[in-house]
């Protein structure tokens, strides 16, 4: 990547990022570069021109790992919500391998949460079985006297 894509990179996805990560980014930038940034009231200003190649990199590939940490996050957050939502339904379909969930058939009954936890864990444990049922299959050895 050429130097100005690096810094259009860092400058318009450092807004998304913590506090935490932010915290780390300015670790790395002090680990490889000795006091090439401008500290006031307002914060701790880092001029991308005075970093090394080396540092800039690290910087924007921290930055790239975090936003695609985030993407991860929502994708589970709304996988979780979705199954929320359906959990009220009669019959629930999940596609593993693409993370999606197909609810069929609209029948709401009225469920206690742990009853809901208990089914969900059933139709997970069912799922796994189905898949590697020969990883549970044992002979029993007969011993006789």
């Amino acid at each position: 990547m050429e130097k100005l894509e690096i810094f259009n990179n860092i400058k318009n996805n450092i807004a998304n990022l913590n506090s935490n990560e932010l915290e780390e980014i300015f670790k790395i930038i002090h680990k490889n570069n000795n006091n090439n940034y401008t500290k006031n009231n307002n914060g701790i200003f880092i001029n991308l021109n005075w970093l090394n190649e080396e540092t800039l990199n690290l910087v924007n590939n921290y930055i790239n790992f975090c936003i695609k940490s985030h993407n991860e996050i929502n994708k589970y957050e709304d996988i979780c919500n979705m199954l929320n939502e359906s959990i009220n339904k009669e019959e629930i379909v999940i596609d593993a391998t693409n993370a999606n969930i197909k609810t069929i058939i609209n029948n709401k009954q009225k469920v206690s949460s742990s009853m809901k936890f208990y089914l969900l864990k059933k139709k997970f444990q069912k799922q796994q079985l189905q898949t590697n049922i020969e990883n549970y299959l044992t002979y029993d050895e007969v011993l006789l006297f």
